[in-house]
Order: structure tokens, then sequence, then C-alpha cells
């Protein structure tokens, strides 16, 4: 198998992740006639949390993947696929905190995906962990 040809639950991170930073720069809530993005007044860093986590695993991906970098096997005692699974996890149970807030009015396109693409995330960290046989999830 060659080592440049990403697995399904590589490839699964890096669309999740891409997805992710594109969908924080659209409306995360309206508010009206206008939208606020995630980057924008009242939400940052609390709702740009998720597409930081998500742009992180996509970056550790691409990087080893496609750009030669050699990152070390763990980082603070940690393998990376288990901080893939954490992250991944994490993004789900923000994205589902926003779910049942009441903080905006409406929630707006740009919230939907960064749910959805938070919920590829933590399934693209779980296919990583069985495709790795890192013996975590069995």
């Amino acid at each position: 198998m060659d080592n440049k040809q990403p697995t399904p639950g590589e490839i699964t991170i890096m669309v999740a992740g891409a997805v992710m930073l594109i969908a924080s720069f659209l409306d995360f809530v309206s508010v009206g006639s206008f939208g606020r993005s995630a980057w924008g007044g009242g939400f940052f860093p609390i709702a740009t949390l998720m597409v930081l986590y998500g742009v992180i695993m996509a970056l550790q991906i691409a990087l080893t993947k496609f750009a030669n970098v050699k990152l070390p096997a763990r980082y603070a005692g940690f393998t990376w696929e288990q901080i893939h699974l954490v992250l991944g996890i994490f993004t789900v149970l923000m994205a589902a905190a926003w779910l049942v807030t009441d903080v905006g009015p409406d929630k707006a396109i740009g919230f939907w995906l960064i749910l959805l693409s938070s919920i590829a995330l933590a399934v693209g960290a779980v296919m990583l962990q069985r495709e790795r046989n890192t013996g975590a999830l069995g």
C-alpha cells in the first residue's frame, strides 16, 4: 500500500476540517436580517474552538501525508490517533451544546455545516483508530 495514499478515515477528517473552516465564515446565527459568523462578536473564541480543532486534525494528516512532515509518534504522551479521537469527540459535544443553547434566534447555515462536520470528524477519528490498528476501539 502506498503511504501517500490517504485512507478513508484520513480523507474524512481532511474534508470535514476543510468544510468546517469554510463554514466558519458563513453565518453561524441569523439575527433579524443579518447574521454573524463563528468569528464574529460574541462567538469568538467559544464557537471557533470547534473550527480550530477540526483544522488541527486536518492539518496534521495533510502535512504528514502530503508534505513529508515527520511529527513525533507521541505528543504530550498521547498518540496522534488518541488526539484525533479526543478532538473529534470535543467538537461533537461543543456543537451539540450550541444546538441546545438559545444564543441566537435562528441557527444559520454555518452552524449546521459545522455541526455536520464535527460529526464527520468524530467518525473519521474512529475510522482512523480502526485503520491504524491501535487497539483502542477493538
